[in-house]
């Protein structure tokens, strides 16, 4: 009977994970989705649609180690997601009735700062839940949740967002409605999710701790490589945030721009469960190189899908299934690289102790670059490069020349914002062949030493271990 019921709540916590990813997916997607709407309506900028992304990526950046450090504390991880979400339920909520700039930018520091909850806790969640055999399907099916997420918001947000529905124009209402589902999740958080208690460490909490950590996690080389990676890789997924804007440049009609959308994140989802479990298996068959091959493979997949859909094919509306098909493909052979080998090989170079803070301050590092770069760095090089043309008119109004000298412009920012960054990710990716099976052998040893709960200070566990290494390796 134990036996059920330890499973019947890694079921439940499990169920209540992917049920706030698919929220925190959509509330992620919203702000894309409503771009155009926001340009018609508000008569905002590219640049300064790219300063809210901005802004929601810094207080990520900021926050995410402060949530890690509770965790890796002993703080309830169950009460963390409780009040992540009624955090950023609020937040989304109070967008919809918003109309001034700066409240606008406010709500959405506000609202990464509480976002930025989900990714520590679910990692600490995984890491007890699964073992080595099936961690990349787990976290296959929680970024395939995400991506569901995003699915739903497209289809919702998209066709609507410049119709007015209530007295409320169609992405205000969208806001206002997952604001109002991410409050009642909390709900069937506090009746889902099981933890087993843990005592509070106050010795592990403070700035000074989490300094301390990360400065031994940077002696870790392998950990140096994902956050490396990750600042130019994420650039990329985070330009594209423009896609939808590019299509409907093309006078693609809002309803099937947001089909296209959801279907490349179907694709997107379908990919991150296909490369957690491809991951599982190349680490079966190669402990040592296996997961590196299968991110190989997808991050060097991106580039010709990029000149396929903003510069080879003809900028034509009629031609909106032939992108849905080569956008599907893309995120179906792109997205391995996170749950088939960056989340489980971080699970195998940091204890678990530490697990929370490792993923956090992985996150702020990406967020703080590579996330808000992407962005910011299409509105400008459209702009300042390509000579984007900035109007306050509905697409339909304007002429057959602006249509395309704009369309062409987004295109070209698109594609250079994103093939760039994808080939310094691929070129990081190598140096894990290297890196990566030293450091697993490493944390191995470590924990068949088991001496963990004997250091004076937090993170002098890395900075020794590393300085161990350093003196086998000269020996």
């Amino acid at each position: 009977m134990q036996g059920d019921d330890a499973r019947t709540s890694s079921v439940g916590t499990l169920a209540a994970l992917i049920l706030l990813s698919a929220l925190k997916g959509a509330d992620l997607q919203l702000l894309p989705s409503s771009f155009r709407a926001m340009e018609h309506e508000m008569g905002l900028k590219p640049h300064i649609l790219g300063v809210m992304a901005l802004c929601q990526g810094v207080a990520c950046a900021v926050t995410g180690p402060i949530w890690g450090n509770l965790v890796d504390c002993g703080a309830s991880r169950k009460l963390l997601l409780k009040v992540g979400a009624g955090l950023w339920g609020l937040c989304t909520f109070q967008l919809a009735f918003t109309s001034k700039v700066w409240e606008m930018l406010l709500l959405r520091l506000l609202n990464g700062a509480a976002l930025s909850m989900l990714w520590p806790v679910v990692q600490s969640f995984i890491a007890d839940l699964t073992t080595s055999k099936n961690v990349g399907q787990v976290c296959g099916k929680v970024h395939c949740a995400a991506h569901f997420g995003q699915v739903i918001a497209c289809l919702m947000v998209v066709p609507i967002s410049e119709q007015e529905i209530m007295g409320l124009m169609g992405w205000r209402l969208a806001l206002a409605v997952v604001g109002a589902l991410s409050l009642s999740v909390v709900l069937f958080v506090e009746l889902a999710v099981e933890e087993v208690a843990r005592s509070w460490d106050s010795r592990r909490f403070g700035l000074l701790c989490e300094l301390r950590k990360l400065a031994g996690f940077f002696r870790i080389r392998t950990f140096c490589v994902i956050v490396l990676q990750g600042v130019f890789g994420t650039i990329p997924a985070a330009a594209q945030s423009f896609t939808t804007m590019y299509f409907q440049y093309l006078s693609i009609g809002n309803s099937m721009c947001g089909l296209i959308t959801a279907i490349r994140t179907v694709g997107d989802g379908i990919g991150g469960a296909l490369g957690g479990y491809l991951g599982d298996v190349a680490s079966s068959v190669s402990p040592r190189y296996g997961r590196t091959c299968v991110a190989m493979i997808s991050v060097t997949a991106g580039s010709p899908f990029v000149y396929v859909v903003y510069m080879a094919i003809p900028r034509e509306a009629s031609l909106g299934v032939f992108f849905a098909g080569i956008l599907f493909s893309m995120g179906l052979f792109t997205s391995w690289e996170v749950p088939g080998c960056l989340q489980p090989m971080m699970m195998n170079i940091v204890p678990k102790r530490h697990l929370s803070s490792a993923f956090s301050w992985d996150v702020a590092i990406v967020f703080a670059s590579g996330n808000t770069l992407g962005p910011l760095l299409v509105g400008f090089i459209a702009q300042d490069i390509f000579m984007y043309r900035q109007t306050e008119g509905s697409i339909a109004d304007m002429s057959p020349e602006l249509r395309a000298h704009n369309a062409s412009a987004l295109g070209k920012a698109l594609f250079f914002s994103c093939v760039i960054p994808s080939l310094l990710s691929a070129l990081n990716f190598t140096m894990l062949f290297w890196t990566y099976p030293a450091d697993r052998e490493l944390l191995k040893d470590r924990e068949a030493s088991d001496d963990e709960s004997h250091e004076a200070h937090e993170g002098s566990w890395l900075l020794k271990d590393v300085e161990g290494k350093l003196t086998r390796q000269q020996t």
